[in-house]
Formats: C-alpha cells, structure tokens, sequence
C-alpha cells in the first residue's frame, strides 16, 4: 500500500510540472452537467471523458453515446467506448449544415487508459479542433480505494500548426483535482472538484468549485443536483435526471448559461448511452 501510495504521489507531481489550461463545458454531456459540470472521478456516459480519461478504466461495458444541447442542435455528439485490458474511446461531432443540406464530421476526440496497479489509473487523450488547426491533449491519473475515488486531470500541451513546415506548441499552468464518495452501497454520490488548484490557493475563489449529489432510485431513476461555482449563488446551480433502461441510458440535465450575466437562458443538455 505504501509502494502504492508513493507512486500515486510521484505521478500527481509529474503532473503538476505540467501545464493544463481551460476546459470547454460545451463538451461535457448531461450527467456531468446535471452534477454541476464536475469531471475529474465521474464514470459519465458522454464525451466527458476527454477531459478525465483515466475514468475510462470504470466502464464495465462496450456502448455508443449521442448528445445534443440546446447551445447548437445542428450538432450531435457521437461517441465510442470500449473496455479491455486497455479501455479506449473515440468520439466526433456529426454536424448539419441547413444551407448546404449536408452532414459533415468534425472536431475527432480519442483517449486510452489502462491500469498502473489495482488501484491507480493512467489516462491520456487528444482533440482535434478543425476550425483553429491544432491538437489538444489531455492526461489524468485516478485512485480508486473501496468506495472512495481521487484524481488529478489537466490539459498538457497545444499543437498548432501554422504552416506548412511550422508548428506552435504551447502549454498552460492549471490542474484539477475531484473527489467522489460512494455511499449506502452505491446508492448515493458526492462529487466535489477544484477546477484551478493553483489559483484557488491564492485567491480562495468558491466559483472554483463544482460539487454534485446523486441519488438512484430504485434501478430505473437517478436524480442529480450540483453547483458549478460558489453554492451561494443560485445562478450556479444545475438539475438532471437519469433513466436506466435495460440496455438503454438516458441523461437530462438543464443549467443557466452564465456567459452573459444580464441576460441568463436556460439550457439543457441530453444523453443517450446504448450498451451492447
């Protein structure tokens, strides 16, 4: 356990030298959304995962997700998983265009995970935005003990290519850290994320802090509640919903969108997950 734990401690540091930067909520699906965007020890059924890929080491079994917003419906989200010895996930953008008539792919995401011991787990994963021409990778370490789950994630490098023979990389200074306890045998989840150690620790800023609560009830219905900054602000505050249907998943979550603060609309997000 000892061996264990100082190694978790050696690679939190590797981390840590590394640089991260901010991510895109567009990109999290409606589980996460409906736990107040948290990320870093969530099991989720979406596209999330490129921003935590060591959780893909959770999944248990292969399956297709899709997501739609109401931020753009042009687009669906479409992603892969598949867990073996090494878990992996593919994901890509499937959008419409209403003047052309036609479906194009875009914005490729990939991550692969794979075990270190019985209980920590290594991930790493990379996005390609068309639109700017770069690549953005992902790294992300989890500690699962019982029914308790840690882990760091942040983003370590952009690589943008300016040229036909030149290359910008640059790197970024901001990690996160989460935390998951299980409860009442799996019945109830805490989640609790610090988005920005770094600046959190010299600012104490709460809108730095995302929290969510799951409850399951029964084997069907799950409901969620979170915070995707300071719990004093309701503005803050996201719901969602699930339904476990056999070998189908569905996610409802709805939030408020906090870009422009004079005039806040509420959003919703929604998940499938079919298991095969």
């Amino acid at each position: 356990m000892k061996k264990i734990l100082l190694l978790f401690i050696a690679l939190y540091l590797s981390i840590f030298s590394s640089s991260f930067a901010q991510e895109d909520l567009t990109l999290f699906d409606a589980k996460s959304a409906g736990l107040g965007f948290t990320f870093v020890t969530l099991n989720s059924e979406g596209e999330t995962y490129f921003f935590s890929p060591a959780t893909l080491s959770l999944k248990k079994f292969s399956y297709l997700s899709f997501s739609i917003d109401s931020t753009n419906n042009q687009t669906i989200k479409i992603s892969y998983f598949y867990p073996s010895t090494t878990f992996y996930a593919l994901s890509v953008d499937l959008s419409f265009d209403p003047n052309t008539q036609q479906y194009t792919f875009k914005n490729i995401r990939g991550a692969i995970s794979f075990p270190l011991t019985n209980y920590l787990y290594f991930g790493t994963s990379a996005n390609y935005v068309e639109e700017q021409k770069l690549i953005k990778g992902n790294l992300g370490i989890l500690l699962k003990v019982g029914n308790i789950k840690t882990g760091v994630v942040g983003e370590g490098i952009t690589i943008e290519k300016l040229s036909e023979n030149e290359y910008k990389v640059t790197t970024f200074l901001k990690y996160s850290l989460g935390l998951n306890l299980s409860l009442f045998n799996d019945t109830t989840n805490l989640y609790l994320d610090v988005v920005d150690v770094e600046k959190f620790s010299n600012t104490k800023d709460l809108n730095l802090l995302r929290f969510g609560l799951e409850q399951n009830l029964g084997n069907i219905l799950v409901i969620r509640l979170g915070s995707s900054g300071n719990i004093t602000n309701i503005q803050n505050y996201t719901l969602g919903i699930g339904l476990n249907l056999n070998i189908l998943n569905l996610n409802f979550s709805t939030f408020l969108d906090k870009e422009d603060s004079s005039n806040s609309k509420l959003k919703y997000k929604l998940t499938g997950t079919l298991r095969f």
